[in-house]
C-alpha cells in the first residue's frame, strides 16, 4: 500500500484522531495525577536559584553538588518561582500542555505519512494517549514529558524535506533549538538527540533523496554538542565534577546494572503488554514502510525506540512507577505501530489490533493485570523494599500509589521540622526531596543524592533498586555530629514509647494526633 510522503500535510482523521486522544489523555492524566518526592529536590535546588544563592542544595556550602539531572527543568521551576508561582503547579502545567502536545504529534505525523487509513492514526493515537508511562509522567513534577515531546519533535522536525530553495541553516534552525533543549533538560538527554540524529546522520550522507536532511541533523548535531559542552564545563567549574551526583550513585554500566535493567525493562513489559507488542509491532512496522519512509527516518525511528529500551537496560533501569524510562520510547513505537497497521488491508482488523494494544497497555493504569502476575514475579529490580523489610509492590499502580503517599508524608514531616526545629539544625535521612523543600535544613542523604563522599563509595554486593545502590546508615554520619539522626512521624499515642527509646518528641504536625519525634545524635 502507498502512502503519502512523511512532510505531506495533515490529512483523513487526524483532527478527530487527535481530539479523541486528548481526551483519554487528559482522563488518565487526571486519574495519575502525583508529585513524586524526587521532585522536590530540583524544586528545592530551583528555589535557592530564584533567591540568588546559585543552583545549590545547601546555601553557603564550600563544595556543591549536582543533586538533580534536569538543568533546564530546574531553571524553568525557578523562574516561575521568581513570578510567584508554585513549583507543584508550574511543573504539572507544562507537563500536561507537553503531553497533549505530544498526542498531537503523533496524530500528525501518522496522518501525514498514513492518512488514508484511520485505523493507523487513531490506532498510533490512542496508544500514544493511553501509555501509562505518557498518561502517569505527564505530572509527577518532573522534566519527563517536556523531555519526551522535544525528542520525538526532534524527530519530525529533522526529518522534514528541505526544499532545494531554503539554506541548511535556516532548515536547522528548530532542530538545533530542539536538540539543543533537549540536551539540557536532562542528564541523558544528548543521547536520545544521537538516537534520533545518528542515523540521519550516517544514513542521509549515502542517500541522495535524504542528503539535505543529513546536512540539516549534522548542523543540528553540532549546535547541540556545543550545548551540551558548554554546559559540561560549567558543571565541572560549578560542582567540581563533570557527570551529575545523581549519576555517581548508580551502578553505571555493568554486568550487575544489566542483569537489574533487563528485569526492569521485562517486569514493565509483562506489566504493560501493550507496550511489548507496540514495540514489536512498530519494529516490523517499521521495517516494512523503510522503502516509503525512506532508510534514514525509519533507521532514526527505530534506533530512537530500541536504544531507549536498550539505554533502560543498560543503567539498570528506573525504582520509580510506571516505566518511566521507557517514556521517550512510546512516541516512535506508535508511529511504527501506524506504519504495520496501515498495511493490514482489512480496516476493522487493523482497529481491532489497535485497540488491543491500547487496551492491554492502558489496563496497568486502572491496576488490572492482563498477564498472571506470576509472570513477571522472578523479574522483580526493587530489591530495597524487601531489603528494608517493606512489602514489594506488585504492580506499577501500587508503586504509583505508594510514591504518591510518601511523597504527602515526607511533606507533612518537612513542614513539621521547618515549625519545630531551629532553622540551621542539620537531620540524617534517605528521603531528600519534600523533606529537605519544606523543611529548609540541612540533610546527609543516606542515598547520596546531594552528599558526594556517599556517591564515590562502592556499591553493595547485593543487588538494591536504582538509586539506592549505596546507601550508608545513619551512624555512617556521626563524624558530622548532626542535630538528628533520624526523623519521623508517629500517632500521638506512642509519644511514650518515642520517649523510652531516647527519642525526643519534638511537636505536632498538622494531622490531628499525629506528633514529631527526633532521634538525637549521642
Amino acid at each position: 500500500m502507498d502512502a503519502a510522503p512523511l512532510d505531506a500535510g495533515p490529512r483523513g482523521p487526524f483532527a478527530l484522531a487527535a481530539l479523541v486522544g486528548i481526551v483519554v489523555f487528559a482522563m488518565l492524566a487526571a486519574r495519575l495525577d502525583f508529585v513524586c518526592d524526587d521532585a522536590y529536590i530540583t524544586f528545592r535546588y530551583a528555589r535557592n536559584w530564584a533567591d540568588g544563592h546559585g543552583l545549590v542544595y545547601h546555601v553557603g556550602t564550600d563544595a556543591p553538588v549536582e543533586g538533580y539531572s534536569e538543568f533546564l527543568w530546574a531553571l524553568f521551576v525557578g523562574v516561575g518561582m521568581k513570578l510567584g508561582i508554585a513549583p507543584e503547579i508550574a511543573s504539572r502545567v507544562v507537563s500536561y500542555a507537553a503531553g497533549a502536545a505530544l498526542v498531537v504529534l503523533v496524530a500528525r505525523a501518522s496522518a501525514r505519512r498514513f492518512g488514508p487509513s484511520a485505523p493507523a492514526t487513531f490506532g498510533a493515537t490512542l496508544f500514544a494517549a493511553s501509555a501509562p508511562p505518557i498518561s502517569a509522567w505527564s505530572s509527577g513534577g518532573m522534566a519527563t514529558m517536556p523531555a519526551v515531546t522535544l525528542g520525538f519533535g526532534l524527530f519530525l522536525a529533522a526529518t522534514r524535506r528541505v526544499p532545494e530553495g531554503v539554506s541548511i541553516a535556516r532548515a536547522a534552525a528548530l532542530p538545533a533549538v530542539l536538540a539543543s533543549a533537549l540536551a539540557l533538560t536532562r542528564a541523558d538527554g544528548a543521547l536520545q538527540v544521537a538516537l534520533v540524529l545518528g542515523p540521519l546522520i550516517a544514513l542521509g550522507a549515502a542517500s541522495t533523496e535524504r542528503r539535505r536532511n543529513a546536512a540539516v541533523a549534522f548542523t543540528a548535531a553540532i549546535v547541540s554538542a556545543a550545548a551540551f559542552g558548554l554546559h559540561v564545563l560549567w558543571r565541572s567549574a560549578t560542582y567540581g565534577d563533570w557527570m551529575p551526583n545523581t549519576a555517581r550513585v548508580k551502578l553505571g554500566f555493568s554486568a550487575r546494572a544489566t542483569e537489574r535493567g533487563l528485569d526492569y525493562v521485562l517486569w514493565n513489559l509483562y506489566s504493560m503488554p501493550g507496550i511489548a507488542l507496540a514495540v514489536a509491532l512498530g519494529l516490523v512496522g517499521l521495517w516494512l514502510a523503510r522503502r516509503a519512509l525512506g532508510g534514514p527516518v525509519a533507521a532514526s525511528c527505530a534506533t530512537a525506540l530500541a536504544g531507549t529500551l536498550s539505554y533502560a537496560v543498560a543503567t539498570g533501569g528506573d525504582f520509580m512507577c510506571f516505566a518511566r524510562f521507557l517514556a521517550p520510547a512510546v512516541p516512535f513505537a506508535a508511529l511504527g505501530l501506524a506504519a504495520l497497521l496501515h498495511r493490514i488491508p482489512i480496516a476493522p482488523a487493523a482497529g481491532a489490533l489497535g485497540l488491543l494494544v491500547s487496551g492491554t497497555s492502558a489496563a496497568a493504569s486502572f491496576d488490572v493485570d492482563v498477564l498472571p502476575r506470576g509472570l513477571r514475579a522472578s523479574h522483580h529490580f526493587r530489591h530495597n523494599q524487601r531489603l528494608g523489610g517493606v512489602t514489594p509492590t506488585e504492580s506499577e499502580y501500587e508503586q504509583w500509589a505508594r510514591m504518591k503517599e510518601r511523597a504527602a508524608d515526607w511533606g507533612v514531616l518537612g513542614r513539621a521540622l521547618r515549625t519545630h526545629v531551629p532553622p540551621g539544625s542539620s537531620i540524617v535521612h534517605g528521603a531528600v526531596g519534600a523533606i529537605g523543600y519544606f523543611s529548609g535544613l540541612r540533610i546527609y542523604d543516606r542515598n547520596g543524592l546531594v552528599t558526594r563522599e556517599v556517591a564515590l563509595r562502592e556499591p553493595h554486593e547485593e543487588l538494591r533498586s536504582p538509586g539506592h545502590d549505596k546507601m550508608v546508615p545513619s551512624t555512617f554520619f556521626l563524624k558530622d555530629r548532626p542535630d538528628y539522626l533520624g526523623v519521623g512521624i508517629a500517632p500521638g499515642s506512642a509519644a511514650d514509647a518515642v520517649r523510652a527509646r531516647g527519642w525526643l518528641v519534638l511537636g505536632a504536625t498538622e494531622r490531628p494526633d499525629e506528633l514529631l519525634w527526633g532521634e538525637p545524635t549521642p
